[in-house]
């Protein structure tokens, strides 16, 4: 696995290579015969557009720009002390101290409602063990303005000590008592029915913590596609949560990703206006860096990290 992961990894660095060669030497042929052909264009743009030689020059940019990229390529694959050097180092001690203090907290998909989700969460009283938001989303087939149902404050039993939670499902005509099984990796709960809950099942969501706010938290859980949405909620009373959606990048890219988040921090920045016609967009919009990358120095595991330095951290 770990050769193929460095063969893929070879191959989209020789990628960006030939693209970034390919660019600098037509900007070079472009910058060299800049003058001749603004000239020519005066006297017969028509003729200097299809001039033999401009056409072979081209031809012979690419051609050398494509040699090298491939010569590139050869020695990073076949080099492996080239190749092991690409390997990632040892996770960094905030990445493991993340990752040992994951819990059954999280964001879980029941395949039986894929539309849907589950969120349990530890309680904030003094009596322990947690709750459960839950909802089974609109089922596709479902007739047009369906609205989609949520069951929030449903208590969850924690046995101390064991990975069983105790679930009570009368609320939506189910069974009392169901118990559950924490896997080993606490990423995922299984029932007696063998049915399977999976956690953070996007790889992004889940339950964050953000240091400024130690009694608050932040839930992230996919909306469709790309979109996002997140409960912001800064002193751990339900009532004082905001919603705000939110957008991913590539999840191609994990183990980092950008994230952005809209209508959050109460100001709006402009981009400049580019021409006369051009309009000012003005948006209230903060982009994070989303991290599940053990060895970064700078984006611990299980992280999302702002411009201005703050951190959410996955628990």
């Amino acid at each position: 696995h770990n050769i193929d992961l460095i063969s893929i990894m070879m191959t989209m660095i020789a990628t960006c290579a030939l693209m970034g060669l390919v660019l600098g030497e037509v900007t070079a042929f472009s910058s060299q015969h800049h003058g001749a052909r603004t000239s020519a264009t005066k006297t017969s743009q028509l003729m200097m557009s299809s001039s033999p030689s401009s056409s072979q020059s081209r031809r012979d940019v690419l051609s050398h720009a494509a040699s090298v990229a491939a010569v590139g390529l050869s020695a990073l694959i076949l080099d492996p002390n080239t190749a092991a050097a690409f390997k990632p180092g040892p996770p960094t001690a905030q990445s493991a101290a993340n990752k040992a203090a994951e819990s059954y907290q999280g964001v879980y998909s029941d395949p039986n409602h894929p539309e849907g989700y589950r969120v349990i969460m530890a309680s904030s009283g003094k009596g322990g063990g947690a709750t459960m938001t839950l909802s089974d989303g609109v089922e596709k087939d479902a007739p047009e303005g369906t609205e989609e149902k949520t069951y929030k404050n449903i208590p969850v039993a924690i046995t101390e000590g064991s990975n069983e939670l105790s679930f009570d499902f009368s609320f939506k005509g189910g069974p009392k008592g169901v118990v559950g099984i924490l896997s080993n990796d606490k990423q995922s709960i299984t029932f007696p029915d063998g049915n399977t809950w999976k956690k953070n099942a996007n790889l992004y969501d889940g339950i964050y913590k953000d240091a400024n706010y130690p009694n608050g938290y932040r839930i992230i859980r996919k909306l469709k596609s790309t979109k996002t949405i997140t409960e912001v909620n800064n002193t751990g009373d339900p009532k004082d949560s905001i919603f705000i959606k939110g957008n991913h990048g590539s999840l191609f890219s994990i183990p980092t990703t950008a994230f952005a988040f809209y209508d959050y921090t109460g100001k709006e920045t402009c981009t400049e206006k580019l021409c006369r016609s051009c309009e000012v967009v003005c948006k209230d919009e903060v982009v994070g860096q989303f991290s599940l990358q053990e060895s970064n120095t700078v984006f611990s595991y299980g992280t999302i990290t702002f411009p201005d330095k703050t951190i959410w951290t996955r628990i």
